[in-house]
């Protein structure tokens, strides 16, 4: 069995006031969105949502572990990031 090959997109979102940082699986078309940490700027806290069931655990660690280094104030840079990952 081929392991699924992710990526984490980074972008902000003017209409939630704040940034997300994506999980999608790698070279699909149309681009499978997994799932999406948000980090309100306004509330100061992080969402998760997951948009498919059954993600491996690992990953969503792996994507909360980057949310929480990458979408705080303190850690922003303004742009969009694309991060690849085999897990």
């Amino acid at each position: 069995m081929a392991k699924i090959k992710y990526m984490l997109t980074r972008g902000s979102d003017i209409h939630r006031d704040g940034m997300y940082l994506e999980l999608s699986e790698a070279g699909t078309s149309p681009l499978r969105q997994l799932a999406e940490v948000f980090y309100s700027d306004v509330t100061h806290q992080f969402f998760l949502t997951c948009y498919e069931e059954d993600l491996p655990l690992d990953v969503i660690e792996w994507l909360i572990s980057e949310a929480k280094k990458s979408l705080t104030a303190k850690n922003r840079i303004i742009a969009t990031n694309i991060i690849h990952c085999d897990i």
